[in-house]
């Protein structure tokens, strides 16, 4: 089944969201089951973005040109070579989501609880948003 995620995009300060597709194989009925699937994938492409790289880095124009657009100019390497663990990401997200550092919208309904039931349709948008604690004093 298809289905989307929203992020922002990089760089810009406009309140555009970038549509992006994921598939799952396996029945979701939570929305637990939706983010372990969704953390796999995304940990499975980071780390095999490693191996993807070449020995010699360049950009065409086209690539500058759309890397631009998104406000940051970069060559695909990664810093780090280490492999992230699956294992981790998935009780890292699951504790972020407890600690209420993110909100996950279905569509424009918010989700709760990891543990509520899910009705999930082809093509269904679902929104991440990072809350950022807010800090200052009062003179």
């Amino acid at each position: 089944m298809r289905l989307f995620y929203q992020q922002k995009m990089i760089g810009k300060k406009s309140r555009k969201l970038q549509k992006i597709p994921f598939t799952i194989e396996e029945p979701v009925h939570t929305l637990k089951d939706l983010l372990k699937q969704l953390v796999t994938q995304e940990v499975h492409n980071y780390n095999e973005k490693a191996v993807d790289t070449p020995l010699h880095i360049y950009i065409t124009d086209q690539q500058l040109e759309d890397a631009a657009q998104h406000g940051k100019v970069h060559f695909g390497e990664k810093k780090n070579a280490a492999t992230q663990s699956v294992d981790q990401a998935i009780s890292t997200v699951f504790q972020a989501f407890e600690d209420e550092l993110f909100l996950v919208l279905q569509n424009e309904e918010q989700l709760h609880s990891l543990n509520e039931p899910l009705a999930i349709r082809e093509d269904d948008v679902f929104t991440f948003i990072k809350l950022t604690m807010l800090a200052g004093r009062i003179w």
